[in-house]
């Protein structure tokens, strides 16, 4: 997935992501890190909550993902908010300060051990400190009426992460994932998009969802890119909401937060 869409799929997504940062009680002052940043959308909504007496630190491994981020910090006039290149998954990682919250979003399930990093992380969260997490749920996307190239979309890429050895429901497994990392119960809500008509985002994020694991589609044999038609798929997925009339539901998002014990 290019960085664009990474940016695209960001925005889409952003506003679930908000409402899991004020019910888990992201307060204005506050430091936050935010790991797995990407383009830095997350690290934005954020910023947006703690403020300009607050601060955000955006942490990721792609050098070309930071970059973006950082050009985006300056063209909304962010001074408190900064982009870092570094390895969350080891202890090079240093801050200069203790955040009072960790985040991330999309980004557990890439972690060779998630709940290893996670208890690695708490290193530099103060106690009392939020911890917080957002992840897909990618086999509870769904439609109404029903609309099959958006349902078999959505199943392939499912089936693809599963392939992968990755898995299509971790927002589904964020409360044993954060026990696991020695937190107390998390607390946990589930947020999604319901969308439909001719000018919705949805077919372009799904499938830009799609474009991004093609090549483990194609890897692990469940898709190929000519019948997947992936430069028309889009469009496709549009004309057929539009045929049906139909409510489109992309794969919701689940927020599981915590608090660092004191």
């Amino acid at each position: 997935m290019t960085q664009l869409q990474l940016t695209d799929q960001g925005r889409f997504f952003g506003e679930l992501t908000e409402q899991a940062l004020r019910m888990a009680g992201l307060r204005a002052g506050e430091r936050v890190l935010d790991v797995g940043c990407g383009t830095g959308d997350l690290s934005f909504r954020a910023a947006r909550l703690v403020g300009t007496a607050g601060r955000v630190i955006g942490v990721d491994a792609a050098e070309e993902a930071v970059d973006t981020a950082g050009g985006r910090a300056a063209e909304l006039g962010l001074p408190n908010v900064r982009f870092l290149v570094g390895d969350v998954t080891s202890d090079e990682l240093v801050l200069d300060a203790p955040v009072d919250a960790v985040v991330g979003r999309n980004v557990l399930g890439y972690l060779p051990d998630a709940p290893g990093t996670v208890r690695r992380l708490l290193r530099h969260v103060r106690s009392g400190g939020l911890v917080l997490f957002q992840e897909l749920v990618l086999t509870g996307a769904t439609s109404d009426p029903a609309c099959p190239l958006f349902e078999e979309t959505v199943t392939l890429v499912a089936r693809t992460f599963a392939r992968a050895g990755l898995s299509p429901r971790l927002g589904l497994r964020l409360r044993r994932l954060l026990r696991e990392a020695g937190l107390p119960e998390p607390q946990l809500v589930q947020h999604a998009r319901a969308e439909g008509g001719p000018d919705s985002e949805v077919y372009r994020v799904v499938a830009d969802l799609a474009r991004g694991v093609l090549p483990l589609m194609e890897q692990h044999g469940v898709a190929s890119a000519d019948g997947l038609d992936i430069d028309t798929l889009a469009d496709r997925l549009r004309a057929e909401a539009l045929a049906h009339d139909a409510v489109l539901v992309p794969p919701p998002l689940v927020a599981g937060w915590t608090r660092v014990p004191a």
